[in-house]
């Protein structure tokens, strides 16, 4: 475990909601987190068809699901993705677009997966490393290793960004439901794009005016495009087909900083005939 953060792995519960079951999710709160079985299937059958990604605002609690901070939330596991495989990373792109959305939605602590890629339910792991000789087996090898996708992983800093207030700000709807802008707090934003072609929308953030980098583009964020919030917190996205535009506060790029002070040489005044020095003081800002 002295590779895990702190020497302390992250634990939750799997409990399986469904049936007649004596037991329930609902009895194990008290003792940490557990997974919510019921989210994945939900969100899916919300993105699978065009027009529906407007009905996943209040996805949550209301929706018969467990306490936010309770909930482990994820689209599928390695048990969903051979037995009931609705969503999966042989999806594509559609996949990947359900995982932007679970990872910008406030509901529950997402849980994001890694896999490898299998032709038969019951077919074992790759004889070879992530982490071979020739480099990384992920991708077009067989790891598929979806963490590391750049949406995937760059929506994770963007969640950091956004905080850990549940409080969704400015939903937007497009293109009949298809499409949905939505902001957490003052400090990130989103857009999807469901259809199978691009769109040109403005929207009304909650973000400071300035130049955003949309940090779906390219894992250097530097050479992400640019989102332009002006002052009054309108912005013009372009978002390709089926993909997202996503930016935060910690994507946003800095402005010029004021020019330096220039020390200087003391000014002479002759009072009453005498010489008075004027002290020059230099104040100095904390970024």
């Amino acid at each position: 475990l002295e590779k895990v953060k702190g020497g302390i792995p992250w634990l939750f519960q799997e409990i399986v909601e469904g049936g007649e079951k004596a037991v329930t999710p609902e009895m194990y709160e008290g003792f940490g987190k557990i997974t919510e079985f019921r989210y994945g299937p939900s969100v899916v059958s919300n993105v699978l068809p065009h027009g529906q990604l407007r009905t996943l605002e209040t996805l949550g609690e209301s929706w018969g699901f467990l306490k936010t901070d309770t909930a482990v939330v994820f689209l599928d596991n390695h048990d969903t993705q051979r037995s009931s495989p609705q969503l999966t990373f042989k999806n594509g792109a559609l996949y990947t677009l359900a995982n932007i959305f679970m990872l910008a939605h406030p509901y529950g602590y997402p849980k994001v997966m890694s896999s490898y890629n299998f032709e038969t339910g019951d077919q074992g792991p790759p004889d070879v490393p992530v982490h071979g000789t020739s480099g990384l087996a992920c991708f077009n090898g067989p790891w598929v290793c979806e963490h590391r996708y750049t949406e995937i992983a760059n929506m994770v800093a963007w969640r950091h960004a956004a905080g850990s207030s549940s409080e969704i700000q400015n939903w937007q709807n497009f293109e009949g439901g298809s499409g949905v802008f939505f902001c957490r707090s003052s400090s990130a934003c989103v857009a999807l794009n469901r259809w199978e072609k691009s769109w040109e929308v403005v929207v009304h953030t909650s973000l400071p005016p300035g130049m955003y980098h949309d940090v779906m583009r390219d894992n250097n964020i530097s050479a992400c495009p640019l989102v332009h919030v002006r002052s009054d917190g309108w912005a013009d996205l372009h978002i390709p087909p089926m993909s997202a535009v996503a930016f935060h506060i910690n994507a946003m790029v800095p402005q010029n900083p004021a020019p330096p002070l220039v020390p200087q040489k003391p000014a002479h005044s002759g009072v009453h005939g005498k010489t008075k020095i004027l002290e020059i003081i230099g104040i100095s800002a904390l970024a």
